[in-house]
């Protein structure tokens, strides 16, 4: 069974470097620009692991976290480069 990632990253060329990654490691990889576009996904499927950046616009990864955690406890990464 493949497993399924949702990553949410407001920066195209991290997007694509997370999603390039996770396909080569046979990983299905779907991709949100924003906090608002994770919860649409989410809503759409079931995934085995999130991958949240915190700072995004709309609602950021901390936002989307609250949100999630009221109905699902899938596993949720936080990615940042906050110093």
């Amino acid at each position: 069974m493949e497993a399924h990632i949702l990553v949410a990253e407001d920066e195209a060329r991290l997007r694509t470097i997370i999603r390039d990654y996770f396909t080569a490691h046979g990983l299905t990889c779907a991709l949100a620009k924003d906090g608002e576009e994770a919860l649409e996904r989410l809503r759409e499927r079931d995934y085995d692991a999130v991958l949240l950046d915190v700072l995004m616009p709309n609602l950021d990864g901390f936002a989307v976290c609250r949100a999630v955690r009221e109905g699902s406890g899938v596993p949720i990464l936080f990615l940042t480069a906050l110093g």
